[in-house]
């Protein structure tokens, strides 16, 4: 019997807040998408884990490990969907931003298959990176 999205999305959310990437990574498929759709340095799309792993270490390190999420505000699920709004912390330099983004998930097997994440103002992140 696979997971329900209601159970999964609950212990990855729980792994993502306690930064626990082998953890949280453990709830996705090997051949998980990720979508990233802004103009900075984490933008693209990743196929796979170890493609996200790489760049967020990388990216993990140039912000000194600040990056984190501050509150997750609604968990919306679905079937085979799930939908979250939440709101995330970095540092970089004298830099510190928060920001507002939507998390959308499509899940099968038990596992997470594709993530697109929608972030409300793209010109901060911009700014931010720049």
């Amino acid at each position: 019997m696979t997971a329900l999205p209601s159970t999964l999305m609950k212990r990855y959310v729980e792994a993502v807040e306690r930064k626990d990437w082998e953890a949280a990574t453990a709830f996705w498929a090997d051949d998980v998408l990720l979508h990233f759709p802004v103009r900075n340095p984490f933008s693209g799309d990743f196929s796979g884990k170890e493609a996200f792993l790489e760049r967020y270490g990388r990216l993990s390190a140039e912000l000194g490990g600040t990056i984190a999420l501050a509150e997750v505000h609604e968990v919306l699920l679905g079937a085979e969907h799930v939908v979250a709004l939440v709101r995330q912390r970095a540092v970089r330099g004298e830099q510190s931003l928060e920001f507002e983004r939507v998390n959308a998930y499509s899940c099968g097997g038990g596992k997470i298959t594709e993530i697109w994440a929608y972030d409300y103002d793209p010109c901060a992140l911009e700014e931010f990176w720049s």
